[in-house]
């Protein structure tokens, strides 16, 4: 758990420390989130190896949910890293412009496939 549990004896003793910043709970909330969709998609590789007349359904959702659960554990990652590193702000930014930046490469990537294709087909058409 990031930044640690208190071990001080009384009603909050097993708590996280950082339990009740928002940063946090961010945290908390994109990390369900993710295992959720995590599992969902490998609850559905089970199921359309049992039914194969769905199959290409099955595979498109899947690479849906996949593809959202990669998204939202970049999310946490980030908001769990500004978490552990905000009282040092600096850090916490760059670490999580870094995590971030996973984003702008995909998108990077997908562009320059898509302007790739579109060069290739024009080369072969005219």
């Amino acid at each position: 758990m990031p930044g640690g549990y208190q071990s001080e004896k009384g009603p909050n003793q097993g708590t996280a420390f950082l339990s009740r910043k928002a940063p946090f709970q961010a945290f908390v909330i994109t990390d369900a989130t993710a295992f959720g969709l995590s599992l969902a998609a490998v609850f559905l590789h089970f199921f359309a190896a049992r039914n194969l007349s769905g199959l290409w359904f099955y595979r498109a959702f899947t690479r849906f949910l996949i593809s959202l659960a990669i998204v939202v554990v970049v999310v946490a990652f980030s908001t769990g890293t500004y978490a552990v590193l905000s009282p040092s702000l600096g850090f916490a930014i760059a670490t999580c412009l870094i995590g971030l930046s996973f984003f702008l490469g995909i998108f990077t990537v997908t562009y320059l496939r898509d302007l790739w294709r579109c060069i290739i087909l024009k080369k072969y058409e005219g």
